[in-house]
C-alpha cells in the first residue's frame, strides 16, 4: 500500500509524490461556527479554553470559509490567514512568525467561531469524501496512521470515516481501495493534502465544494511563506 509522505519543505509537493499521481491540491479546513450561546453554556469560568469535540461539530457546527474570515480580517490572501493561524498556535516563531496578523485574527474571532481542525482532516469534508471515494467504483477505503502504526480497510460510509477521524493521531492518510485519491493531514497546520491520478483535479475540487489551492510545479508544503 501507499506510504504516508512527510513532505520536505525544500522541495515542491509535486516532486515528492508517487509518479502515478499527476495532480495535488491543498484543502483548507473550514472554521467552525457553533450556535449562539454554546460557548457561554460550556465554559465553567471566563478563563477556560473551550473547543467543540468532533461529535459537537458534526451535530451543531457550521462550516465557515477561509474567504469569509479573510474578509472580516482584511486579509488579501489565504497565505496571510495561514500565517496568522500558525503563529497563534506557536507553529511559526522568530523570523517566520507574524504576530501582527495573529493579533488581527484574534480581534476578529467572534464568540462561537473556532479555528479549523488542527492536524486533522476536517469533519466537514466527510460527506464529500464518501462521494470521491465511491466515484471510481470502490467500496472500501484504506486508512494509515504511521506514528502509531495503525492501519486497515473499512467500508466507505460516513460513520466509518467519522470513527477513523475521531480516533486518529495527528498524521493520517486516507485513500480509496483503488488508490485513485489520497488525503493526508499535515501536522501543525489547518490543511489537508489531496492527491489524484486524474489531471482534472480542479474540476473535482470545485464539484466537491472544497476551498482549496491547486498545486503547480512550484508549490511547497510551506506554501504560505
Amino acid at each position: 500500500m501507499l506510504e504516508y509522505i512527510w513532505f520536505d519543505d525544500e522541495l515542491p509537493i509535486l516532486k515528492q509524490i508517487p509518479v502515478e499521481y499527476t495532480s495535488a491540491a491543498i484543502l483548507f479546513s473550514p472554521f467552525i461556527q457553533m450556535p449562539e450561546g454554546w460557548e457561554k453554556e460550556k465554559r465553567k469560568n471566563e478563563y477556560e479554553h473551550i473547543y467543540p469535540n468532533d461529535e459537537e461539530v458534526r451535530e451543531n457546527g457550521k462550516a465557515v470559509s477561509w474567504k469569509k474570515v479573510m474578509s472580516s480580517c482584511g486579509f488579501q490572501t489565504h497565505a496571510e490567514l495561514a500565517l496568522a493561524l500558525m503563529t497563534s498556535i506557536g507553529a511559526l516563531r522568530d523570523e517566520y512568525g507574524r504576530e501582527d496578523l495573529a493579533e488581527v485574527l484574534h480581534a476578529n474571532i467572534n464568540e462561537g467561531l473556532f479555528y479549523p481542525s488542527e492536524d486533522h482532516i476536517s469533519n466537514f469534508h466527510i460527506p464529500s469524501l464518501v462521494k470521491v471515494f465511491r466515484s471510481d467504483g470502490a467500496n472500501q477505503f484504506y486508512y494509515s496512521e504511521p506514528i502509531v502504526k495503525n492501519s486497515g480497510f473499512q467500508e466507505i460510509t460516513e460513520a466509518n470515516l467519522q470513527t477513523v477521524l475521531d480516533d486518529a493521531a495527528a498524521e493520517l492518510m486516507l485513500t480509496d481501495k483503488k488508490m485513485d485519491f489520497v488525503l493526508m493531514s499535515v501536522y501543525d497546520s489547518f490543511i489537508t493534502v489531496f492527491l489524484a491520478k486524474d489531471e482534472n483535479i480542479n474540476e473535482l475540487v470545485q464539484r466537491m465544494g472544497w476551498e482549496a489551492m491547486i498545486c503547480d510545479e512550484g508549490t511547497h508544503i510551506s506554501w504560505y511563506r
